[in-house]
């Protein structure tokens, strides 16, 4: 048995219509994550954790209060499955299918269209980590690994370039202008600057260098 080759893709959850069937400990990790993400969600199951619950009660997520039915597929962006019923959890998967709505039964790869990864977050940095549904266990240890070896300069190095983003479009009009300036931000001094602590400085570098390509630029 081999692993299926999945296509790496982040999507933008913000106010997307999220379907959970199951109100499990599993559900909610799923409800938990996706709301991490700005999802609209929903969960159908007669039963819920004390934690959803607490979700539903402060009108967090909307609940069901009954088993699945096609019809709760309606609108909905993406859909998991996470009950102990095999017959539902495959009811969800073919009438999802149908409809083309991203599905995952939760630790079956074979009733999914696609496959959580492992995430790891530093600021506006993400990270996620699949085995293809081979080994989620071994996802999570590299997860674990990256988190030791990513430290916070990375975060810091993300917001400063992202506050240069709108300068360096305005003043370097290539793509391939502004290329090679983030390329020397992220090889050069900047960074050593930002791995220092050292941030605002590393911004007035970053400034300077921003003006010698615009005037190289022009020169060119």
């Amino acid at each position: 048995m081999s692993a299926r080759a999945y296509y790496p893709l982040f999507a933008d959850l913000r106010d997307r219509r999220c379907l959970i069937v199951g109100g499990g400990a599993v559900a909610q990790r799923k409800v938990t994550t996706l709301l991490r993400y700005g999802a609209r969600i929903t969960v159908v199951s007669p039963i819920l954790t004390r934690r959803l619950a607490a979700y539903a009660g402060r009108g967090v997520i909307r609940h069901q209060a009954r088993p699945f039915s096609p019809g709760d597929l309606r609108g909905v962006w993406l859909v998991y499955a996470a009950t102990d019923d095999q017959r539902v959890n495959e009811s969800v998967y073919r009438t999802a299918t149908r409809r083309r709505i991203f599905t995952n039964v939760v630790d079956q790869p074979s009733l999914c269209s696609f496959i959580a990864p492992a995430i790891f977050r530093r600021g506006l940095l993400t990270i996620a980590v699949s085995t293809g549904g081979a080994s989620p266990s071994l996802a999570k240890q590299m997860r674990r690994d990256l988190a030791r070896m990513v430290g916070a300069e990375y975060a810091s190095m993300g917001r400063l370039l992202l506050s240069l983003r709108e300068a360096a479009k305005r003043r370097l009009p290539t793509f391939a202008g502004r290329k090679r300036y983030f390329a020397q931000l992220l090889r050069g001094r900047v960074f050593q600057l930002v791995r220092a602590g050292r941030t605002q400085e590393a911004r007035r570098v970053a400034k300077r260098l921003l003006a010698r390509h615009a005037v190289n630029g022009l020169s060119q």
